[in-house]
């Protein structure tokens, strides 16, 4: 096959993927809307940027480092597929369990730009986005390239998706103006959390909507 990187075509295919998977709901960006809601936007800063940069760091790393080990052992996979569910069940219960107050900033804190990074190891997500991206769009004959070219998508798709929903959660917290309002936002983003990673289970496609 020969290589890809050089191509229109597969630029655009790399860039159409970054966007699409970057923007659809999931874990990353429901946290996002939650920080950007609870803390707003001058206080999420750290987040946005520890998920723009920590998940394209995670692709190169896969790419280069864990590619093999996973054939070679598939369990490992499972593994982390395991701790990323239980990790995600606790984050929707705090966030469930979350008061109701509508002072930003008064409540816990956002995550910092190391948590947003390190988070992304135990998302299944970015796991699923990952792999299929490394799996789709590169050769033998230009890897090193085209990894690059899928980082560098990645980094700018995140960046904008990041700050995207960060934003509309910082817009949404002026309707959050009463406890009640509060407390049923906490729930419906505990359990839309939850939510968004079960089709990633019984899926092996990345997620596109």
């Amino acid at each position: 096959m020969p290589p890809l990187v050089s191509t229109s075509a597969w630029t655009i295919a790399v860039v159409m993927f970054a966007i699409s998977t970057c923007f659809s709901p999931g874990p990353n960006n429901l946290m996002l809307v939650t920080s950007g809601a609870k803390f707003g936007l001058a206080r999420s800063w750290r987040h946005i940027w520890g998920v723009a940069l920590g998940f394209p760091l995670m692709v190169a790393i896969v790419a280069m480092f864990l590619g093999a080990v996973f054939q070679a052992l598939p369990v490992l996979h499972d593994v982390l597929n395991i701790l990323g569910a239980a990790y995600l069940l606790y984050l929707s219960w705090k966030i469930i369990m979350a008061g109701g107050s509508v002072e930003q900033g008064d409540a816990g804190k956002p995550l910092s730009f190391t948590e947003a990074a390190l988070f992304q190891w135990v998302n299944p997500k970015a796991w699923v986005m990952a792999t299929g991206a490394i799996a789709a769009y590169t050769t033998a004959s230009a890897y090193a390239a085209e990894v690059a070219g899928i980082v560098a998508a990645f980094t700018a798709a995140g960046f904008a998706s990041s700050l995207t929903w960060a934003g509309f959660g910082t817009l949404l917290a002026r309707f959050l103006s009463t406890p009640g309002r509060m407390r049923a936002f906490n729930i419906v983003l505990g359990v839309l959390l939850i939510a968004s990673v079960v089709p990633i289970y019984f899926s092996q496609a990345p997620p596109l909507l």
